[in-house]
């Protein structure tokens, strides 16, 4: 197991050496380094494939990928990363991350070419420059990727989101997509280096507009909440029906023999019928 793993991690780093140059150099080509950005995509299915790594997705087909979308994503794992940009082939995607990355030899100078979104967390002049960034992006027609929780997250449930990106959302005005990935903290957890094979699941939520019809802090708090709330709802494990029923305080069955008998106060809205 260590072996294989220690292999695995072996052919990340050449990989990552190899199609560095190419990137790189064509990060010149144009002014968003959009030649640059589809070669990353060959670096993210060589390194899956070659870790033995599945990803499956749903929902892909609500998106269109001739627009730009804000995606905030739940983050188990540095394989999130891998998995994301192998199904949005189809998207000019760049994504956020800190600053201290750049500091890595070929994969910073990479990342600061193609227009990643390197954050100085402790920088209140940089958030600002950050959000300008992230606005001028998605105004050319390229997508941009948050974790909104900063880190990487638990197994199961969320770390509290961080407004940052919803910020950078409110002012460029375009949809919001909440992504929810599941498995990928099986495959390399945080704190370990021993990378697994397996499968990866990213289910894709609605585009959700931009209410411009309230200030911009309330539409900020208001688009938190519900991306919050989709990416929760993902996670949260699937009940049977009548499991979930139970759950509800709604009995799994009704006595044979006659009607069953609901207090109004108990289980009634008004206006609604039983």
């Amino acid at each position: 197991m260590i072996v294989l793993a220690a292999l695995r991690m072996g052919f990340i780093a050449l990989h990552t050496l190899f199609w560095g140059g190419p990137v790189y150099l064509c990060s010149f080509f144009d002014r968003y380094a959009e030649r640059a950005a589809r070669l990353i995509r060959f670096w993210a299915r060589g390194n899956l494939r070659a870790c033995g790594v599945t990803v499956h997705s749903r929902g892909l087909e609500r998106l269109d990928p001739h627009m730009a979308y804000l995606f905030m994503s739940n983050h188990q794992s540095q394989f999130d990363i891998l998995a994301l940009m192998s199904v949005l082939a189809d998207f000019q995607l760049r994504w956020a991350a800190k600053q201290e990355l750049r500091k890595i030899p070929i994969l910073g100078a990479c990342m600061h070419r193609t227009h990643q979104v390197l954050i100085d967390r402790d920088s209140r002049t940089q958030a600002v420059a950050t959000l300008r960034k992230v606005k001028e992006l998605l105004h050319a027609g390229i997508s941009v990727l948050f974790f909104p929780e900063g880190t990487r997250g638990p197994d199961r449930g969320l770390l509290p989101f961080k407004p940052g990106g919803f910020a950078a959302a409110v002012e460029a005005g375009l949809p919001v997509v909440p992504i929810t990935i599941k498995g990928s903290r099986a495959i390399l957890s945080p704190g370990d280096w021993k990378v697994r094979s397996g499968e990866i699941e990213i289910v894709f939520g609605a585009p959700i507009p931009i209410k411009t019809d309230r200030s911009k802090k309330a539409a900020r708090q208001a688009l938190l909440a519900q991306v919050e709330a989709a990416i929760a709802g993902q996670l949260r494990p699937k009940l049977p029906s009548s499991a979930a029923g139970e759950a509800a305080g709604i009995p799994a069955s009704i006595p044979p023999g006659r009607p069953q008998q609901l207090e109004h106060s108990e289980y009634c809205q008004p206006g609604t019928h039983v």
